[in-house]
């Protein structure tokens, strides 16, 4: 995959649409001192090259009755590995299960009623036989699975 360079105005494109997806191309423009073409452009180009895969909405779990969001890293048996991804997918409460490199074999996002409904996802997660470990943190501050808080700076060309 080709590396795509952006600067400052496409930053500030992402981070628009990351706090409202709606946010009209107008107003960013204004906000860069460009066209309102030139931000349509711009979108376009970052939506063909992949930068940008797309709009959505941010749910609050906890409007819904959900109180708690943990992160679960699971180890596993490697020849068992996308077995018990597929397995852990079937649990309603995880939003997010996806294989990764590091501490735990498999990294996982769950959004529960409580914390004992994530004491019983981890021993559901456990009873899997090629389920070697499962570890658990709760997120304490506010619940948002939201990309607006994650740092882009660095892709920013010289």
């Amino acid at each position: 995959m080709n590396s795509v360079n952006i600067d400052g105005i496409d930053l500030k494109i992402i981070r628009a649409l990351q706090k409202d997806a709606r946010t009209v191309f107008a107003d960013i423009a204004r906000d860069c001192g460009v066209s309102t073409d030139t931000i349509s452009k711009r979108f376009r180009k970052m939506k063909k090259t992949g930068i940008i895969r797309g709009t959505t909405i941010l749910l609050n779990p906890k409007s819904f009755g959900f109180e708690c969001v943990g992160s679960l890293g699971v180890d596993v048996s490697y020849p068992h590995l996308m077995n018990v991804v597929e397995s852990i997918q079937k649990i309603p409460e995880i939003v997010s299960c996806t294989r990764s490199m590091g501490k735990h074999d498999i990294f996982c996002i769950a959004v529960l009623k409580n914390v004992g409904r994530l004491s019983q996802v981890k021993e559901l997660i456990k009873g899997h036989p090629a389920v070697r470990e499962v570890t658990t943190s709760i997120w304490v501050d506010e619940i948002l699975l939201c990309p607006e808080n994650f740092e882009f700076k660095h892709l920013e060309r010289e």
